[in-house]
């Protein structure tokens, strides 16, 4: 995998994780409603970044590609809580 792919996920799971309080190992377990928000922040925070479903599941190694193209494609910013959508405009500034 690119050495700039993993770096940048890093950096964005980094945020997300600092965003919402959780640790990586709770974020992928749970259920809860802040995990999944997390999880759609991370994925749609990294798609819009450029990287493909297979990057992202490539870099998550918990998630298949057809869940992460799935979460990505229900996305609808106009009805996403508030907390998604600031979690993601953070991970817009992050180069």
């Amino acid at each position: 995998m690119n050495k700039n792919v993993v770096e940048l996920y890093s950096k964005v799971l980094a945020e997300v994780l600092n965003e919402y309080e959780l640790e990586e190992a709770v974020m992928f377990a749970s259920n809860a409603e802040e995990c999944v928000q997390a999880r759609q922040s991370l994925i749609v925070g990294l798609a819009d970044k450029g990287l493909s479903d297979k990057e992202i599941a490539e870099c998550t190694k918990k998630m298949r590609r057809c869940s992460v193209c799935k979460i990505r494609n229900k996305y609808d910013d106009r009805s996403a809580p508030w907390t998604v959508q600031r979690c993601i405009e953070r991970i817009k500034g992050i180069k």
